[in-house]
């Protein structure tokens, strides 16, 4: 029998997810993969053949394991292979637009930075991903035939799977390497979840998105654009990716967004003057995107909008049987976006900290050249620039807040609303186990691929390739934290912990809490 465990939660019990196995599963669940990151063509043209050999060894991981379960099954218990967001990475895909070929008039914006997030762009887009990685989906196929099942939870990364002619797409790309007459039943066990997984009682899964303001679309059913609804809602983090990082050498992209004011100094210096002039010009467009995207609300647009967001909510709550309380506690748990707060832009793009320093910059300025006229006068500027460094040193100078606290609390209350022994997201790339009250614990899943190329990342170490297994041992569940080498197959993958006492790192058991 599946061990239950009560919470405190008044509200009505969920019903039975209906997604989940009728029969006992056995959950392999990873994040983050990033397939289509080295698909950057149009804006970075240096770093195709450079992204190669990684792309080669990310695909050899992934499909070894694939191969290694297939084979490490239990008769009766298939695999549900659940993959908590950023399988692949739709938003980085940069390739040239072809309107001759595309259905959506591609945007000044798309013919600037790649194809968009149209629907009939998304589904080029998964076309080419599964070109660049036929082994990959091969090995689907085959783990899918084989019994078992795949679950693709949406990420930041892939929620242009929101458009059902891109999930199309890509079950096409898995199932079209079976035989044509095992295609729909193959199709049938691949399942792709706007929002989360959840299994009453035992598990819960989302990506972790929307506990980062960088990156939140708001409404995970509906992640439309308020001004365009044929494409996706820009985010800070969407827009620095396309409009600033991927077009600038020797930027990271996937840390920009939590690096302080003092990294970007140091890249303006490493660029130069013309470079650092042209990554300034960019990021000006991008935050004037981000800006208008804050004041392009309507009424008209509102209703139409809150009309189209009602009736996605009750086919959710149809479809995975959820009461619409937990889901309305569930949502009340997020940040809010930064793209619907003219203050929370700017501050997440540094412009109020960068409007102070150009402040006093200002008032230094007028009171030296006014010193020689009117004194006072001059005293005055250079108290106001007293003021507006003051008011940056307030602001700080440091990065935006990392989501990872936000995301741990907020597994502890969803634990609670779920009633989920293991709450799994993913996002941060970092792989670590929190126990959680009532014996419960919160993972998150790390990373088996990155987006940007070696020599520009923050940190040098490869992607942990880390998953968790969940196995039914005939009683109950188990849960292990394991990572995959491709020569010698999963191995335990112990995190650290610091002894407070001592000050000393400690190694501990793969799925001991931190």
């Amino acid at each position: 029998m599946l061990q239950r465990v009560r919470t405190e939660s008044k509200a009505p019990r969920p019903a039975r997810n209906p997604s989940a196995c009728e029969t006992i599963c056995n959950y392999l669940l990873l994040s983050d993969v990033h397939l289509g990151s080295d698909i950057v063509p149009h804006l970075r043209p240096w770093a195709t053949s450079s992204w190669l050999t990684r792309e080669a060894e990310v695909d050899q991981q992934l499909v070894s394991m694939l191969e290694h379960y297939r084979q490490d099954a239990d008769e009766g218990r298939p695999w549900r292979l659940v993959i908590a967001g950023d399988f692949l990475d739709l938003v980085g895909v940069s390739i040239t637009p072809q309107p001759s070929i595309l259905r959506t008039v591609p945007t000044r914006e798309e013919r600037l930075h790649g194809l968009g997030s149209a629907s009939d762009h998304v589904v080029r887009k998964v076309e080419a991903i599964a070109a660049r990685h036929p082994r990959v989906f091969r090995a689907l196929m085959e783990f899918v035939a084989d019994g078992h099942s795949l679950v693709i939870v949406r990420g930041n990364h892939d929620v242009e799977l929101h458009w059902r002619a891109a999930q199309q797409a890509f079950i096409a790309a898995v199932v079209v390497h079976a035989p044509s007459a095992q295609r729909n039943a193959l199709a049938s066990r691949i399942e792709i979840c706007p929002w989360f997984f959840a299994v009453e009682g035992l598990l819960y899964v989302e990506h972790g998105h929307e506990f980062d303001g960088m990156c939140s679309y708001g409404d995970p059913l509906l992640p439309t654009c308020l001004r365009d609804p044929r494409r996706i809602r820009s985010t800070p983090f969407s827009v620095l990716l396309r409009h600033v990082a991927r077009p600038t050498r020797g930027l990271s992209t996937t840390a920009y967004g939590y690096v302080g004011m003092g990294a970007y100094a140091a890249l303006a210096m490493k660029l130069g003057l013309r470079n650092s002039a042209s990554i300034g010009l960019r990021f000006a467009r991008a935050s004037y995107r981000l800006i208008s995207e804050c004041f392009a609300r309507t009424s008209r647009t509102g209703s139409m909008r809150t009309l189209a967001a009602r009736a996605r909510h009750r086919r959710f709550i149809a479809r995975m049987g959820v009461h619409p309380e937990r889901l309305a506690a569930l949502a009340a748990l997020y940040v809010r976006p930064a793209a619907r707060s003219l203050s929370f832009v700017l501050r997440s793009l540094y412009l109020d900290r960068v409007l102070c320093l150009l402040l006093a910059s200002m008032c230094v300025t007028s009171g030296a050249v006014l010193a020689h006229y009117q004194g006072w006068f001059a005293g005055l500027e250079y108290l106001l620039a007293s003021v507006f460094l003051g008011a940056y040193a307030a602001l700080g100078s440091g990065s935006n807040e990392s989501p990872s606290r936000r995301m741990r609390e907020g597994a502890e209350r969803i634990a609670q609303l779920f009633d989920a022994r293991w709450v799994v997201m993913g996002h941060t790339h970092e792989p670590r186990v929190d126990a959680l009250p009532a014996g419960r614990s919160y993972v998150n899943l790390g990373s088996w691929g990155e987006d940007e190329l070696p020599d520009e990342r923050v940190v040098a170490n490869m992607s942990p390739c880390s998953y968790l297994v969940l196995r039914h041992n005939g009683e109950d569940y188990s849960a292990k934290l394991l990572c995959w080498d491709a020569e010698r197959g999963p191995r335990p993958f112990y995190l650290e912990a610091e002894d407070r006492s001592t000050g000393e790192t400690l190694p501990v058991g793969s799925m001991q809490p931190t």
